[in-house]
């Protein structure tokens, strides 16, 4: 039935008091707003990535509105604060399916984590967004059957603009009316009927509105599954891109968009044992920069750390600070019972290895896998402590007798494929702990790694013939060097093992995690 039957109708509808539309009405697609810094970090990282321009194509044809919601996923991953255009300038698509998706890129439970990897590092965002769209556009048939049908949208949206194009004509009209100095009765039947024809467009429009808005609603469970399936992923590539430039950047908190790390990634995801090593050999290093912000300078020089304890003799001054208040120093009382001041650490009258370092790794078949890429990370970690103070560094591997490679790093005279071949080095075999101690001794008698430190890392047992134990103990005494142990025993129960008869510290990891043992391989040598 017609809404409106005579001119009176339409003066007391609101169709009257309405504002006649903008001449240029302009709709987006873009959901959310971006700077125009932003949009430029973002056309650099798009340059060359044909790969998501087919993506994107391929989607358009079944959503028109498709690029703007990979532009947008970006900017939600990537922004501080991501700020959303007015509804009301949005296209039916964007407003409709854009803008549902996005609510639930927000709402899943992997956002948090994504957000705190992305949250204004262009790299890791833009590499999470492009998994996001290419997962997305895999299921964008059933994303949009979960709301209604991609039919559904392209009527919303024709309806709107036929809706649109009524409103105009319908305000030309009224515009006319108003002006006309006697009445036409020719002018009233087509205001009349241009009333009537955009009240239907609007009825239509909320109509097949609220049949979208049911379809979304009916299948929410299963577009958040999909939705939330999609940020899963791209929080996992978010990670991985962190760790993998964290592990072998020179500038691991550097996550732009570069030569250097474009190449980076590029050689790591081609290698699966270099991107396992990259699951520890980026905490490790963080671990390590964490060490040298935490070390200070006192008295001529010598260096210390901090620790927990209750020696008030070696507090450090904002602990003791809390003396000064009643209201505090209950609480420094309760830290002095339970050991937990923080309080200077002194140096301990033994040799602490601060000449070169030399790492003797286990690559006998046993350590095949994780163990091997851990003492992997464990290793070039102690090479880039011993190149932050230009110390030399040595990776000796060992296997069976007579088996070994020794990779002989010296400052300034290495570069990031050094580094890899040696990561990517595994000898395989059974287990000689004489090859490796004797490389060791050759190391400082002919090469120059006087006052070494020795970290050995093994997941067996071997014993040492009775002469080259005397050898051994005889150099260790001569040249006033330690041999740090460290036995990969998790999982394998009490293992009688004979790292003891020349280690003068061991590390089980049956007894510390990885990132204990780590930690206080640094604290020794920072």
């Amino acid at each position: 039935m017609k809404a409106y039957r005579t001119i009176e109708d339409v003066l007391r509808s609101p169709w009257a008091g309405k504002p006649a539309p903008g001449a240029e009405r302009v709709s987006t697609d873009r959901v959310l707003r971006s700077s125009r810094l932003e949009d430029s970090i973002y056309q650099d990282l798009r340059a060359g990535d044909d790969a998501l321009d087919d993506i994107e194509h391929s989607a358009a044809e079944k959503l028109r509105s498709f690029p703007a919601l990979s532009r947008d996923v970006f900017q939600s991953f990537y922004s501080l604060m991501p700020k959303r255009n007015d509804p009301a300038t949005l296209s039916a698509a964007a407003r409709k399916f854009n803008a549902r998706i996005l609510d639930h890129v927000t709402q899943s439970e992997d956002y948090p984590t994504l957000k705190a990897v992305c949250e204004g590092q262009e790299l890791p965002a833009y590499e999470a967004a492009s998994e996001f769209v290419s997962r997305t556009a895999g299921e964008l048939d059933d994303l949009l059957g979960d709301t209604g049908g991609k039919g559904a949208l392209n009527t919303l949206e024709k309806l709107e603009q036929a809706e649109a194009r009524a409103e105009e004509e319908l305000a030309g009209l009224m515009e006319r009316l108003q002006q006309a100095q006697d009445r036409n009765e020719t002018l009233e039947q087509a205001v009349i009927s241009a009333a009537n024809a955009a009240e239907s467009k609007r009825r239509q429009v909320e109509a097949v509105g609220r049949m979208i808005d049911t379809g979304a609603a009916q299948n929410k469970e299963a577009l958040t599954a999909l939705v939330g399936r999609a940020v899963s992923a791209a929080a996992e590539k978010a990670e991985e891109v962190q760790s993998i430039i964290s592990a072998w950047s020179d500038e691991a908190g550097d996550l732009e968009k570069s030569e250097v790390n474009t190449e980076i990634l590029e050689t790591v995801r081609g290698s699966a044992v270099l991107k396992n090593i990259s699951q520890y050999l980026g905490r490790f290093r963080e671990i390590f920069a964490q060490g040298k912000r935490n070390g200070y300078a006192y008295g001529r020089g010598e260096k210390y750390s901090l620790e927990l304890g209750r020696d008030l003799s070696r507090a450090i001054t904002s602990e003791l600070a809390m003396l000064a208040s009643p209201l505090t120093m209950p609480l420094l009382l309760r830290k002095y019972q339970n050991r937990q001041i923080k309080q200077y650490q002194r140096r301990e009258p033994v040799f602490k290895g601060m000449g070169d370092i030399i790492c003797c790794l286990d690559e006998s078949f046993s350590t095949k896998g994780d163990p091997a890429a851990w003492g992997k990370a464990v290793a070039l970690t102690l090479l880039e402590i011993a190149a932050s103070s230009r110390r030399s560094f040595a990776l000796i591997h060992f296997a069976g007798s007579e088996r070994f490679k020794t990779d002989v790093f010296r400052p300034g005279e290495y570069a990031l494929a050094d580094k890899i071949a040696a990561a990517e080095t595994f000898l395989n075999g059974s287990t000689d702990f004489e090859t490796p101690l004797k490389e060791s001794l050759r190391l400082m008698r002919e090469e120059g790694f006087e006052n070494a430190d020795i970290v050995f890392v093994t997941d067996g047992e071997c014993s040492l013939s009775d002469d080259f134990t005397s050898e051994l103990l005889a150099e260790q005494k001569a040249r006033r060097f330690t041999v740090t142990g460290i036995l990969l025993d998790k999982g394998k129960g009490s293992m009688d093992f004979s790292l003891r008869g020349f280690c003068q510290n061991v590390y089980r990891t049956s007894e510390l995690s990885g990132d204990a043992i780590v930690q206080s391989l640094v604290s020794n040598r920072v």
